[in-house]
């Protein structure tokens, strides 16, 4: 059967005519392709193949190359990088405790003179801080030069002072002298009581350490009941006359009591039993008031002292560090702040920074800064103590329990074996610390939050930050002297 087409049916359309050339058709057979033998591949007959050799599980885990997380969380202060892995390292106390990564709100900061300690806390502790819209408290006794006077002399202040009056806050300075300049603090202050019923129990905690200081000695019984009949005989004299009793009341009570003491003891308890209970007593707190403490515990308190700010920096440079003005002054305003919580009626989370804070966690005055600390948490207080060598402590110190407290714990260079030892052994580090501990170049830490292992971090900063909080400025000076003093001849 054919098949034709009938050309007639189709349309005509007038178009070029190209002549077609026909192929003639491919006489070569198709090209066979060789299957590929799974023997020979087997035996690398077509290509290469890798030898293979027995291993286990845990030695193949070492081909993988290792990925390493983050070793905080980001809800934090940015402290600065982890030091092996380069990641951000964050640290925030009180999100640390939300999380209940930490169950203590204390910080303790030790290093060396020079390795950044002072520093990190400017930056960490302090303007990350406020940033936030906390309350930062500063007890500074630091002195360095801040800048010349008109006539080129060298002015010297507290090192934060800088940083204070960067962010247009005057500190409250303190200075020796009837006729000083400086600020006075009343211990007797109802600011430092507060309203609460703890209040009073603040304020004799206070006047037993400043007498125990005066005499050297722990205060005896009868002279204790001494001290406790003249405060409350002070006070309540002071109410009566329409004004805040002070120091100089309860020394003139302890000197000579009044009927009014009376009132606060039994019957059988006479005037002149009281007189010689405080007789001793008397005479050491009013030579120390005239003496060790002109100008600085016997009067009101200044206007200029005030705990509502978002920054205070109380400056204790000018103080001398022999003597019992430093411990003193560190111990109200601890005191104070407590009293400043207790009243707040919302909760605003604050720092408090004690640089060189021996006083504060040995000596007389460690008991009432102990019994502050205690009551951080309900509080949200966060106690920051800076510390240059822990080997100081003597062994058997109550300063060691209240050291050890600290779950947020961050060791800048130490320059003695004996005090990266004693590092290592307090904090549970692990032996290996210690090497590091004396090797950290400046700006650089072992930080040890809570239960965790410990991290060497890098403290970062921003340029701004740099130039308010560097404690180095003398050394940057290229002011020079003369050869030969005025006067002499070349």
């Amino acid at each position: 059967m054919s098949t034709t087409t009938d050309r007639t049916s189709t349309p005509t359309v007038a178009r070029t005519q190209v002549p077609r050339t026909r192929q003639a058709p491919a006489t070569s057979p198709p090209v066979r392709r060789r299957q590929r033998r799974k023997w020979l591949d087997r035996l690398g007959w077509y290509e290469l193949v890798g030898v293979a050799s027995a291993s286990t599980t845990r030695q193949v885990a070492g081909l993988f190359l290792g990925t390493s997380a983050s070793p905080t969380s980001p809800a934090g202060v940015f402290i600065g990088k982890e030091q092996f892995t380069g990641w951000p390292f964050f640290h925030d106390v009180f999100q640390a405790y939300r999380d209940k990564v930490i169950s203590s709100p204390n910080v303790l900061v030790v290093g060396d003179i020079g390795a950044g300690k002072s520093s990190f806390i400017k930056t960490w502790a302090v303007l990350r801080q406020l940033t936030l819209g906390r309350r930062v408290v500063v007890i500074d006794k630091k002195r360095q030069q801040v800048g010349t006077s008109v006539g080129g002399a060298p002015i010297a202040a507290g090192e934060y002072t800088p940083l204070a009056r960067a962010l247009g806050v005057a500190p409250i300075r303190f200075v020796l002298g009837t006729g000083s300049a400086g600020c006075r603090i009343n211990v007797l202050d109802p600011a430092i009581a507060g309203t609460k019923d703890t209040g009073g129990a603040s304020q004799l905690l206070l006047l037993r350490a400043v007498l125990g200081e005066a005499l050297g000695r722990e205060v005896r019984p009868m002279e204790g009941k001494a001290l406790r009949v003249a405060h409350k005989a002070a006070v309540s004299t002071a109410r009566q006359q329409g004004r805040v009793a002070t120091i100089v009341d309860v020394v003139a009570h302890l000197d000579d009591p009044t009927p009014t003491s009376l009132e606060f003891v039994p019957s059988r308890v006479s005037l002149q039993m009281l007189a010689e209970w405080g007789q001793e007593a008397a005479a050491e707190l009013e030579r120390m008031i005239s003496e060790d403490l002109a100008g600085l515990i016997d009067g009101p308190t200044s206007p200029e002292v005030s705990l509502t700010g978002g920054l205070t920096v109380f400056d204790i440079s000018a103080l001398p560090d022999d003597g019992p003005a430093v411990p003193i002054v560190m111990a109200i305003v601890n005191s104070w702040l407590r009293a400043v919580l207790d009243n707040q009626h919302s909760t605003v989370p604050t720092v408090f920074v004690a640089e060189e804070g021996w006083h504060l966690v040995d000596g007389t005055f460690a008991k009432v800064t102990r019994r502050n600390q205690k009551i951080a948490r309900g509080e949200a207080l966060m106690n920051v103590t800076a510390l240059q060598h822990v080997s100081d402590v003597p062994a058997g110190s109550p300063a060691i329990a209240t050291i050890q407290e600290s779950e947020t714990v961050v060791l800048f260079r130490q320059g003695k074996e004996e005090d990266a030892a004693r590092c290592v052994e307090w904090f549970n580090l692990p032996r290996s610390c210690k090497d590091t501990l004396l090797d950290l170049p400046q700006g650089t830490a072992l930080v040890k939050i809570g239960t965790k292992k410990p991290v060497i971090v890098t403290h970062v900063r921003s340029a701004w930050e740099t130039a308010i909080t560097d404690t180095d400025e003398a050394m940057h000076s290229v002011a020079t002297v003369a050869l030969h003093a005025q006067g002499q001849g070349s």
